[in-house]
C-alpha cells in the first residue's frame, strides 16, 4: 500500500461498498484514515447497490428506445446522489469536504455517450481544490464535447479514478467488498483461494471480472499506472502494475479486534454505533457505564452492558476505549488496563495533560499503544500533522486555535451580543458546558497545548508555566473595533522555541481577516505548524461535538487494528520462512 503522507490519492468506493445510504460512515472512515495522515484525498464515488441497473429498467419501461444523452442524464442521477450524500456524511464528522460535477473540474471525453472515454481534465482546479479539503467526485459520469452528460460505461467510477489519478500523478486506491484480487472465488469454500500480493495487468483483466473494469485496466496499461485493489479497514492489497504476479506467501486472514468500552454518554454512544457497524473488522465485547439508560439509547444489548467497570477491563481484549471523563476514576481504569498490557484509546485530554509521560511509560513497559488524538481538537489531525512534519524538519514553533467554544463566543461578539446571552447561547448550542469556566479561562486551550507540546518538542509543560488570559475581559464594543481595522480576534495557542527555551501562551489576539485563525467559524479548530525548514502548515477541522470525537476515536481503532495485523503478519512471514 503506498504511503499516506504528502501524497494525493484518488479513493473510489464502488456500489459493492456503498450498498446504501447507511454505509456512508464506512467510506468516511477510510477517506479520515488517509486525510489525518496528510493525503489530500479525492473520493469519487459510484451508486449505491443497484441504483443504475434500477435506473436503466425505469428508463426501458418508460420508453423502449430512449435517447441515449436521456439515459446518461438519468443514470448519473446516482452518482450525484451518492457522492452528495457523501459530502454530507463528511461534513457531519467535521472533515472539510467539497463536492464536485464532471463540468466543474472539466472532465471532457469522446466516443459513444454511453461508453465514452475521458481525454481532459482541469487539473490546476482540482489540485487547488484538494488543498481546501476533501474532494468527492461523482463517479462514471463526463461531458462530451457538445457539454452533454456522457458516461464511462458499466463500472466506469473505476475508470474515472484511474484517470484522475493518471492525470494528477496521483496514487488509486479501488475500494472493493474483498481485499485484492484471488486466483478463485474467496467465498467459495469448495476450492481455497489464494490472494496475489502483486498482479499483471493480463492477469488483472482475466482475473478481475466483476471486480475491476476491464476498459479501466487497459487504461491503466497503456499508461503504465499502478493502483491497488483493498477494501475499507485492509492494510494489505492487491498491486496492480507492470510487474509479474505474485501471490501472499501466507495466506492471512486477521480477526476482528476485541474491544471494551467505558463510557456510552454521547461519544460512547456514537462509537459503539460505529463499530457495531463493522463486525468484519471490531467486536465489542462489553460495555460499561454508570446507568444502563444511555447504553440502551445507543443500542446496546444487555448481555454486553455492566455497571462494573473494574471487573469488565479485567475480561480479555485487544483494546480498552476509555470516554467516562471522570479524571479520577478514569486514571485508574487507564493505569490498569496498561498494566494489563490492554492497547488504549482515550479522549481524556485533562488526564493526558497532567499524566501524559507517566503513562506512556507504562505502556512501553507493557508493550501496548496509547493513542488520544481526540483529546486535542476532535476531528482535527492536530497530532498527526506534528508527527509528520518532525519527520522532515524540527520545528520552530506550533499555534492553533483549538476551543470552538471561544470562537462562537467572539462571533456573537461581533454582531453585537452581550459576552452574558453569547455565553448562553453556546450552552444552548451543546459547545459550552453549564460551567464555562475551562472554555472561557483559555484552561481547556491550554491543556490541548501541553498535548501538543509534548508532541512537538518533547518537553512537558506545567499549566502554571503557560501564559494564560482567557476571552473575560472582551466585549462586543472591543469586536466591533477590530472589525473596523480589518481584523479578527481569536483565542489563540501558541509555543515558540527560542534559545531560551520553550515559551508558551494562550491569549486573545487580533489577526488580519484573510488569517487561517480568522476564517473559522464555531466549533472548528486549526493548526499551524512551523518547521524550521520548509513551508508551515496548516490544518483545520472540527474540534468538539458527538461525531467528529468519534470519528478520531475510530481512527485510532483502526490504526490499532492496523498495527497489530502489521505485528501478526510478520510472525506469520517468519513462520513460513
Amino acid at each position: 500500500m503506498a504511503s499516506k503522507s504528502n501524497t494525493v490519492v484518488v479513493l473510489k468506493f464502488g456500489s459493492s461498498v456503498l450498498r446504501s445510504e447507511n454505509d456512508l460512515p464506512r467510506a468516511v472512515h477510510e477517506i479520515y484514515r488517509w486525510w489525518r495522515e496528510g493525503a489530500k484525498v479525492i473520493a469519487v464515488v459510484s451508486a449505491f447497490g443497484d441504483t443504475t441497473n434500477r435506473l436503466a429498467r425505469l428508463a426501458e419501461n418508460i420508453c423502449s428506445q430512449p435517447e441515449k444523452s436521456t439515459v446518461a442524464s438519468l443514470l448519473a442521477t446516482g452518482e450525484t446522489t451518492s457522492s452528495a450524500l457523501l459530502g454530507l456524511a463528511l461534513n457531519n464528522v467535521g472533515i472539510p469536504a467539497r463536492v464536485l460535477d464532471a463540468a466543474q473540474v472539466g472532465l471532457r471525453t469522446v466516443g459513444a455517450r454511453l461508453d465514452a472515454d475521458p481525454v481532459e481534465l482541469d487539473s490546476a482546479r482540482l489540485w487547488g481544490e484538494t488543498c481546501r479539503g476533501v474532494v468527492v467526485l461523482p463517479g462514471f459520469v463526463g461531458r462530451g464535447e457538445n457539454g452533454d452528460t456522457t458516461l464511462l460505461g458499466r463500472g466506469g467510477s473505476d475508470y474515472s479514478a484511474l484517470f484522475l489519478a493518471q492525470r494528477l500523478k496521483a496514487h488509486c486506491v479501488l475500494l472493493k467488498d474483498v481485499d485484492g484480487l484471488y486466483t478463485s472465488d474467496p467465498s467459495c469454500t469448495a476450492v481455497r483461494a489464494s490472494r496475489f500480493e502483486r498482479v499483471s495487468y493480463d492477469s488483472a483483466i482475466r482475473l478481475g471480472g466483476s471486480v475491476v473494469q476491464q476498459k479501466a485496466v487497459r487504461f491503466a496499461a497503456a499508461h503504465r499506472l499502478t493502483f491497488t485493489i483493498t477494501s475499507i479497514g485492509a492494510r494489505t492489497g492487491t498491486e496492480v502494475g507492470p510487474f509479474p504476479d505474485r501471490l501472499d506467501p501466507a495466506r492471512y486472514t486477521q480477526e476482528p479486534l476485541r474491544v471494551i468500552l467505558l463510557g456510552c454518554g454521547t461519544v460512547g454512544g456514537g462509537v459503539y454505533q460505529r463499530l457495531a457497524a463493522l463486525p468484519e473488522l471490531f467486536t465489542v465485547v462489553g460495555v460499561g457505564a454508570r446507568t444502563a439508560s444511555r447504553a440502551t439509547e445507543a443500542g446496546v444489548p444487555d448481555h454486553l452492558f455492566t455497571s462494573d467497570l473494574e471487573t469488565l477491563i479485567e475480561k480479555p481484549c485487544d483494546v480498552v476505549v476509555e470516554l467516562i471523563g471522570d479524571t479520577k476514576r478514569a486514571a485508574f481504569l487507564i493505569e490498569r488496563a496498561l498494566h494489563l498490557g490492554r492497547n488504549l484509546v482515550t479522549a481524556n485530554k485533562t488526564l493526558i495533560a497532567h499524566a501524559g509521560d507517566e503513562l506512556h511509560t507504562l505502556a512501553a513497559e507493557t508493550g501496548a499503544t496509547l493513542c488520544y488524538s481526540s483529546a486535542v481538537g476532535g476531528v482535527l489531525p492536530a497530532l498527526e500533522t506534528i508527527k509528520r512534519v518532525r519527520e522532515v524538519s524540527p520545528l520552530r514553533a506550533i499555534s492553533g486555535v483549538l476551543n470552538g467554544t471561544t470562537n462562537f463566543i467572539l462571533d456573537q461578539l461581533a454582531i453585537g451580543q452581550s459576552f452574558g446571552v453569547a455565553v448562553k447561547a453556546a450552552q444552548e448550542r451543546g459547545y459550552a458546558e453549564q460551567d464555562p469556566q475551562f472554555d472561557l479561562d483559555g484552561i481547556d486551550a491550554a491543556q490541548k497545548l501541553i498535548i501538543l507540546v509534548a508532541a512537538a518538542f518533547d518537553q512537558h509543560l506545567a499549566l502554571h508555566a503557560i501564559t494564560r488570559n482567557g476571552i473575560r475581559d472582551l466585549n462586543a464594543e472591543a469586536l466591533k473595533a477590530a472589525q473596523e481595522r480589518g481584523q479578527a480576534i481569536r483565542l489563540v495557542a501558541r509555543c515558540v522555541r527560542s534559545d531560551h527555551g520553550l515559551e508558551a501562551s494562550v491569549q486573545p489576539v487580533e489577526l488580519p481577516l484573510n488569517h487561517p485563525f480568522a476564517q473559522i467559524k464555531g466549533a472548528q479548530n486549526c493548526l499551524l505548524v512551523e518547521p524550521e525548514v520548509g513551508e508551515r502548515v496548516v490544518v483545520s477541522g472540527e474540534g468538539a461535538g458527538r461525531w467528529p470525537t468519534t470519528e478520531s476515536v475510530i481512527a485510532d481503532l483502526f490504526e490499532i487494528r492496523s498495527n497489530h495485523q502489521e505485528e501478526e503478519m510478520k510472525e506469520l512471514e517468519e513462520c513460513v520462512a
